[in-house]
């Protein structure tokens, strides 16, 4: 075989290794990232758990026969009964229990609400420490974001301008304000880095 022919060959085989050296990169990334996502997202359901019990017992208190009350209790209880290792679905409920304070303010004042039943529920989730738990998630959510995007970059080095584009057009989705939760935001980032193809 002539050298130019060997060169040839090369030269076809060059585009392929690092066609596949990026996906290897792009799936090491994927996996890392769902790792730290479901470690975070497990801790705090364990934390979320322990707040609701004592949320509950504060809402017995104040009025057990309340309608909205008694709506918002039998909410934790569909909660807290989601099987224990199924954590996006556990998480993804308490949200749904206490969505109206996740988005505001941590140092609002929960008396602002127009609603007496709303008032109460704010008071029991501050009682219990929810701005503690709530700052929790926007801390580990803010590390969490800052590791994947420092990975991300060098992993964006390793693949073409036009896939790049790709990925910073999706990442940016999670910086924009409004709409889902950030976590929310990180974990459909990284469900779309896993299924991202050339």
């Amino acid at each position: 075989m002539s050298y130019q022919n060997i060169l040839g060959l090369l030269l076809l085989l060059t585009p392929a290794s690092i066609h596949a050296y990026g996906d290897q990169s792009r799936h090491r990334l994927y996996l890392q990232s769902d790792y730290a996502l479901q470690t975070i997202s497990t801790q705090l359901v364990a934390q979320a758990i322990e707040l609701v019990d004592y949320v509950v017992e504060d809402l017995l208190v104040l009025d057990s026969q309340n309608p909205i009350l008694l709506g918002y209790l039998d909410r934790f209880d569909a909660f807290t009964a989601v099987n224990a290792n199924r954590t996006e679905q556990k998480l993804n409920a308490f949200y749904g229990v206490i969505g109206n304070y996740l988005d505001s303010d941590t140092t609002g004042d929960p008396l602002r609400t127009s609603s007496i039943e709303t008032q109460l529920i704010a008071l029991c989730l501050q009682r219990n420490g929810f701005d503690r738990w709530k700052r929790t998630v926007q801390t580990r959510t803010s590390q969490l974001q800052k590791l994947i995007y420092r990975k991300l970059r060098k992993h964006l080095e390793s693949i073409d301008r036009e896939d790049r584009l790709a990925v910073e057009r999706r990442w940016k989705r999670i910086l924009t304000r409004g709409g889902p939760r950030r976590l929310e935001k990180l974990r459909e980032f990284v469900k779309w880095l896993g299924n991202f193809r050339d």
